[in-house]
C-alpha cells in the first residue's frame, strides 16, 4: 500500500479557487492543477451542493472503511481577508462534530496555510469529499466538473497519471 502523500502525488487532484463560490503520509507534495472558478458557476455549485448533501454517506464510510476502500480526503472551504480557496485535506478523522487532517498541497491564495499544516474543518465548510474503491473514484463532485470541462487530451493526459478510475 502506497503513502497517502504519494498516492495524490501520482493523482494530480484538481483543487480550485474561487471568490466566494456559494454556497498516509509523506513528504511529496502535490502538483495539483489549481483553476479558477465564478462564485457563480452553476455546475460547480450543483457540486458542491451535493457534496454537503451527501457528506453524512461519506462520515459513515469513513467510520467503518471496508477494506477495499481508501485514501479518505475532504475539501475544506477556507478564507482569509478576501481570499477564498478550496483545498484538499488528507489523513483526516471525525470527531461527530469537526474533520481534523492537514493540507495537501501548498494553497495558492491564503498564504496562512500551507502543504501539511494540520486544519480543522466544519462540516458546513466541506465543499466535496472523496475516496477510492475497487480502483474507481466515489465522490470528488467537483474534480470530476472540472475533468469534464478538459479536453480529451487532458482529460487522457489526468487518467494516465492516477491510480484510480473515474466511473
Amino acid at each position: 500500500m502506497k503513502p497517502f502523500f504519494a498516492l495524490i502525488a501520482q493523482s494530480v487532484l484538481i483543487v480550485f479557487i474561487a471568490t466566494g463560490c456559494g454556497d498516509s503520509s509523506s513528504t511529496t507534495k502535490t502538483d495539483d492543477s489549481v483553476m479558477a472558478i465564478k462564485a457563480d458557476d452553476a455546475e460547480m455549485n450543483a457540486a458542491i451542493s451535493k457534496a454537503q448533501s451527501t457528506l453524512t454517506n461519506f462520515i459513515a464510510t469513513l467510520a467503518s472503511p471496508q477494506p477495499n476502500q481508501k485514501s479518505f480526503l475532504i475539501k475544506g472551504r477556507f478564507t482569509s481577508d478576501d481570499n477564498v480557496e478550496h483545498i484538499w485535506v488528507a489523513d483526516i478523522s471525525y470527531d461527530g462534530k469537526v474533520f481534523r487532517g492537514v493540507i495537501a498541497n501548498d494553497p495558492e491564495k491564503i498564504t496562512t496555510l500551507s502543504f501539511k499544516q494540520p486544519v480543522e474543518v466544519q462540516q458546513s465548510q466541506v465543499s466535496d469529499w472523496m475516496f477510492i474503491q475497487d480502483g474507481k473514484l466515489v465522490g470528488g463532485y467537483t474534480s470530476r466538473v472540472l475533468r469534464d470541462r478538459m479536453t480529451e487530451q487532458e482529460r487522457h493526459d489526468l487518467d494516465s497519471k492516477i491510480s484510480y478510475r473515474y466511473d
